[in-house]
Parts: structure tokens; sequence; C-alpha cells
């Protein structure tokens, strides 16, 4: 008995002063831009341009030029209107270091200035009844000022109209339909009427 307590105690006595060593600790990720680019580039003149970015492992976030905070997102866009050819450059910043990335948003030409409208027809009518059967033929009438160049009636833009006074055509009705008259002058200036010829089930 008195060699088993002599051979255990200096085995307890190793196992008990071993010291305890802490693991080694762990690296900050470094932080990522995954994604920063604009959603048209070049941008007509005179309007703001859209950029949008993503960011990983990042605790910062700013954006030069331009003149409000940011937050790091996965995917977040933002307005900014540039006047010229403007270099934008996206830093983000983490425990683990800060990086960069760096676009360019060029300026095209200005948009262009859509057809004003116009009063170019005075009157668009279903000759009859507006609540007709399947497959009716039905008659439409309409009248343009001396100023329209070319009319049109979708959807049944294959029928050839002209414009004037008391102008007429006949389109058959399958269903419920709005028909759409539009009319052009020599300038591009656009008018449009409509009407609705009801199909009874």
């Amino acid at each position: 008995m008195k060699q088993t307590v002599a051979i255990l105690l200096p085995l307890l006595a190793v196992s008990c002063s071993a010291p305890v060593k802490p693991g080694p600790a762990a690296t900050p990720q470094p932080p990522k831009i995954t994604h920063f680019y604009p959603t048209a580039n070049p941008i007509p003149r005179g309007t703001a341009a859209t950029l949008c970015y993503g960011t990983d492992n990042a605790t910062e976030v700013a954006l030069a030029p331009y003149d409000d905070s940011l937050k790091p997102s996965l995917n977040r866009c933002l307005s900014v209107t540039p006047t010229r050819l403007t270099e934008y450059t996206l830093t983000a910043k983490g425990p683990g270091g800060q990086v960069q990335q760096t676009i360019k948003v060029d300026i095209g030409t200005p948009q262009p200035t859509p057809a004003s409208a116009a009063v170019l027809i005075t009157n668009f009518t279903i000759i009859g009844s507006s609540k007709v059967a399947p497959g009716t033929r039905v008659q439409f009438c309409y009248s343009t000022r001396p100023e329209a160049v070319s009319v049109a009636v979708t959807p049944f833009a294959r029928v050839p109209l002209r414009p004037g006074n008391n102008q007429c055509f006949v389109a058959p009705i399958p269903q419920t339909t709005t028909l759409i008259l539009n009319a052009l002058d020599r300038n591009g200036n656009a008018d449009r009427m409509q009407v609705t010829v009801s199909v009874a089930q």
C-alpha cells in the first residue's frame, strides 16, 4: 500500500503544475467591397446618377465626393448629381484594415424633350350602341384639326386612316375593347382620345 501512494503522488504533482496556454487571437477579416457601380453611365446632362454598393466585414463606409454619411450594407443605392465627368471613391474600413474602389461617371447629352400635348382630335365616337354582341362590326367616326398630318388607331393599327372632319372606319369587336385614336402634327406634337366598346356576355 505504501508503494502505491509513493508512485501516484509524483504523477499528481506533474499534472497540476503544467500551465494552460491561451490559444492564438483570431485575426480580423479584412473588409471587402463586394460591388460598386452606377446604374447608368453616362447619364443624361441635368439628371441624377444612381450609385449602388455592397460591403462585407466593414464598420465604416465613406464616399468621396459626397456630402452625406453612409453605413455598411450588403446592398444600398444612393443618388448623386455630377455636372461633369466625376470620379467617385468608396472606402470601407474595419478591424481588419481598409479597402477602396473607384468608378467614373460621365455626362452625356441632355434627355430629349418629349413631344408636347396638343389639341388635334376634336371628336372620336361610336356610331350606335357601345355594348354589342361578340364579333359585331362597329363603326367609329372622328374629326381632327387642320394641323394634324397623321392619324392611327390601336389596337387596329392596320386600318388606314387619314386626318379630316367626319372620318369613319369599321372594325370587328370580338371582346370588350378600348380603342385609342392618336394624331400627330408636323412638329411632333401629339394628341389622343379613346372610346370603349363593351361586349355582352
